[in-house]
């Protein structure tokens, strides 16, 4: 409290400083919306070299990663693994449908090309469907018309570069973005629980997109493909097993088209996309795929009231070599929101029915209410349901696959109180979230039953600050993530933790960063203890043309595990160069 009296009093004039918020599906300002959100700008990740480094400074949002290079990453928002957790790039749901979990492998998507990141928090179903129970990951690529590379070195013999480009020939224009990446990497195993020498296990990722547009009709088609492989241990006495490798190719293809009507006040929206993901792991091969469409138009009545009613199909299918073969599940759904602004008063409601083969009709609801208490101080309130489908793996796998699942039950409330002045941003956020009807592997029966029963809830602190060249940012969560039924804490959910962030403008030229990174104890087969890592860095940048990073993470080389038995990175240095052409 001393903290914030202190800054509001050294503050600058009073001005609102707002962002829109996308993830509701109707545009509106962080102040009119309900949602509890957060956008990293692409000011944000510099100095990032990874979609999960980027995503580790947001509240609510914690990571854990098998190993450090391409190692598998599960990210938890609100207590809700990867697999309640949708993921978006340029309106795509990018989902690996094979997956255990239906969840999505981040950390082989590059960050070269990204221009945003938005997180929405808390159950998204009336908007999302299945799957958004703790919230959804928008991800935003870039539409400038400059071109731009960048090449980095960094310790492990690790390098990556990336470039992006465009050109226009009359009423088209072609976009295409690329990126590489590879590293010799650590074991992935703590070095410290191998008997013998530790291996070290390679990572190499290769990324490439093209995007076709046509202006007058506002109609593109893109693709974009990335392919992976890497060394696996699987064993604490070295790299003993021959066939360790494994591999991961993503194919995205997506055609979209966008028309304005009546000078703006009626948008039509259409997205239609496929995807495909073949993962090899130890010469188990897995090949999910899916087939999706959205429809959306939004009539925007006043500046004050909109209508939004939408569509979405969805179809998956998995082969795999050593599970199941050729099955399938689809969902369509239909849906309507609503915006209404009254005076300092706003209001947004969704409805949403989905159907599905692995369940029945599902109807899931969202209302928000929020109250400007002036230009600056917003106060929200939003109540939502979502649920959780029974993934086609947990319906048919031969290792206790049950067609007789029913689908999770979620319910999510939270209230938050949003500060903005014209260099500062204060939000906090209280959040709870029941979930019924869990989906969970029955040891005594060997096979997936609906047995768990699990509540989440916890405070949630962002804050930005400028005073003069200085940018102090911090996010923190304390949450408790619990299962009601053995009233046990949910393995690998912190109880809390935070980042603190500080950004130094010595001049036009030169800048300056620190982070430092905390993560309490946390349950994963026993208590994986407390850690903390600090991070420094620098940027030299010469006339918005070229610049020059250098940073070096965890300074005071740390000793931790993220997940127990896996190896995390000592101190690296990480030295990297950007043109915009």
């Amino acid at each position: 409290m001393p903290l914030l009296i202190f800054l509001l009093l050294f503050s600058s004039p009073l001005r609102a400083q707002n962002f829109t918020v996308e993830g509701d599906r109707i545009p509106l300002p962080l102040d009119r919306s309900s949602s509890n959100a957060v956008v990293l700008n692409k000011e944000d990740l510099v100095g990032k070299s990874t979609l999960n480094e980027a995503l580790q400074g947001v509240s609510g949002l914690s990571m854990a990663e098998n190993g450090p290079y391409g190692g598998t990453t599960t990210y938890f928002l609100r207590g809700f693994g990867r697999g309640g957790v949708k993921v978006f790039i340029d309106g795509v749901e990018i989902v690996d449908p094979s997956d255990i979990d239906r969840g999505l492998q981040l950390q082989h998507f590059p960050i070269t090309g990204v221009e945003k990141i938005e997180v929405i928090k808390g159950a998204q179903g009336a908007l999302y469907g299945a799957d958004a129970s703790g919230g959804v990951i928008l991800i935003t690529t870039s539409k400038t018309d400059r071109s731009n590379v960048r090449a980095s070195l960094s310790t492990h013999e690790t390098w990556s570069g990336g470039f992006q480009t465009q050109a226009t020939q009359s009423t088209w224009r072609l976009r295409a973005s690329g990126d590489v990446y590879s590293t010799e990497g650590i074991s992935a195993f703590n070095e410290k629980r191998v008997i013998g020498p530790a291996e070290k296990d390679f990572y190499k990722r290769s990324a490439l997109g093209v995007e076709i547009e046509h202006r007058p009709s506002k109609t593109s088609l893109s693709i974009r493909g990335i392919s992976a492989k890497q060394d696996i241990d699987n064993s604490f006495t070295g790299d003993v097993v021959n066939n360790d490798l494994s591999t991961y190719d993503h194919m995205i293809y997506q055609l979209k088209n966008e028309q304005a009507f009546l000078d703006g006040e009626w948008k039509l929206k259409s997205n239609i996309a496929h995807t495909k993901v073949t993962r090899d792991v130890q010469g188990d091969r897995f090949v999910g795929q899916t087939n999706q469409g959205h429809v959306e138009a939004s009539w925007f009545a006043t500046q004050n009231n909109a209508v939004l009613f939408f569509s979405d199909y969805t179809i998956d299918k998995v082969d795999t070599s050593s599970e199941f073969k050729n099955k399938q599940q689809e969902n369509i759904s239909l849906g309507a929101s609503h915006h209404v602004s009254f005076g300092k008063f706003f209001s947004d409601q969704s409805l949403r029915l989905d159907k599905a083969q692995a369940f029945a009709s599902r109807l899931t609801g969202r209302l928000g209410f929020g109250h400007n208490l002036n230009k600056n101080i917003t106060n929200k309130i939003q109540l939502a349901t979502g649920f959780k489908s029974p993934t086609l793996y947990q319906r048919y796998t031969s290792f206790g696959g049950n067609q007789d699942l029913a689908a999770t039950k979620i319910r999510s409330a939270q209230a938050s109180t949003l500060l903005q002045l014209e260099k500062q941003m204060f939000q906090l956020a209280a959040f709870v979230n029941d979930s019924k009807n869990l989906i969970d592997y029955d040891l005594a029966s060997s096979r997936y039953i609906n047995i768990g029963e699990t509540k989440t809830y916890g405070l949630e602190w962002e804050s930005r600050h400028k005073i003069s060249n200085v940018t102090l940012s911090t996010a923190y969560t304390w949450m408790r993530a619990r299962n009601e039924i053995t009233k046990a804490d949910l393995p690998r959910r912190p109880r809390w933790f935070g980042r603190l962030g500080v950004d130094y403008r010595l001049s036009d030229a030169f800048s300056f960063r620190a982070s430092h990174q905390a993560v309490s104890r946390r349950n994963d087969s026993g208590k994986l203890p407390y850690y903390d890592v600090v991070g420094l860095g620098s940027t030299w940048q010469r006339d918005h043309v070229s610049a020059l990073d250098l940073d070096l993470a965890n300074v005071f080389d740390r000793e931790y595990e993220s997940v127990r038995t896996y190896g995390t990175l000592g101190r690296t240095v990480r030295l990297q160069l950007r043109w915009q052409l």
